[in-house]
């Protein structure tokens, strides 16, 4: 990317949660952001540097089309692409798993993030290198029966960001995965509506007794402290921020 120019990131499922908290930290960064969700995001609009596209991901021609729309924005290429968007079903029995409900879940999770690479690998390349920075979920250990559904989705993930990692090493991307643990998002706290005001997440952490339980704004600074990684820099790595084992 020639010089002076904005550094430009993409990121997925910035309607709310982590993934707007990444786009409001690539942002503060002075990052020119390509947002993309369902459901938009009208606060992060007001940003001068952000550019708000509605899109399925889990479509690829709409993931195509929306990229395509962001052309202004994008035509020096992209330093940084996160994949975030993705959804957890409830908990269930293992030998009661409906196999609708995993099928659906691969295609929030992997095929969401799947379209994503293959419609960002050329953005990278003509940016002369960059980052794939994928969200993972230390669940994808596999230790939790009742769970498996969406830790296998996470599992492929991983996979996913590993063979990335091989696959465009020459082209001077890297991809690597955060799995942040418990966040204090509405996908992991039932009726939460809006964000947890940091005292009130320290109280519960006072009393927490099995994982640190992290506000999506801590998460997102990691996130895009490690989509910063020069060329030479990790690549293939998982980044856990739980205290579940790998």
């Amino acid at each position: 990317m020639p010089a002076g120019t904005p550094r430009v990131a993409v990121v997925s499922g910035t309607s709310s949660g982590i993934g707007a908290a990444v786009a409001a930290e690539f942002l503060r960064r002075d990052y020119t952001v390509v947002g993309l969700s369902r459901r938009g995001n009208p606060d992060l609009a007001e940003h001068p540097g952000y550019h708000d596209h509605l899109a399925d991901v889990r479509d690829g021609e709409a993931v195509q089309a929306a990229l395509t729309s962001a052309a202004g924005a994008t035509a020096d290429g992209v330093d940084a692409v996160v994949l975030n968007a993705g959804a957890s079903p409830d908990p269930v029995d293992l030998v009661k798993v409906d196999w609708r409900t995993v099928a659906d879940t691969y295609e929030t999770n992997v095929r969401t993030a799947l379209n994503l690479v293959q419609a960002t690998a050329a953005l990278l390349r003509r940016n002369g290198g960059g980052s794939l920075t994928f969200v993972g979920a230390s669940l994808a250990n596999g230790y939790r029966p009742e769970r498996w559904t969406y830790a296998a989705s996470k599992a492929a993930m991983t996979t996913l960001m590993r063979a990335c990692s091989v696959e465009f090493a020459d082209d001077g991307v890297v991809a690597n995965e955060v799995r942040p643990g418990p966040v204090a998002t509405a996908m992991t706290m039932a009726g939460l509506d809006g964000e947890v005001d940091e005292q009130i997440i320290r109280a519960i952490n006072a009393g927490f007794g099995t994982d640190w339980l992290k506000s999506p704004r801590t998460v997102a600074e990691w996130i895009v402290t490690i989509a910063e990684f020069p060329s030479n820099g990790p690549t293939g790595q998982v980044f856990n921020y739980s205290r579940k084992v790998l």
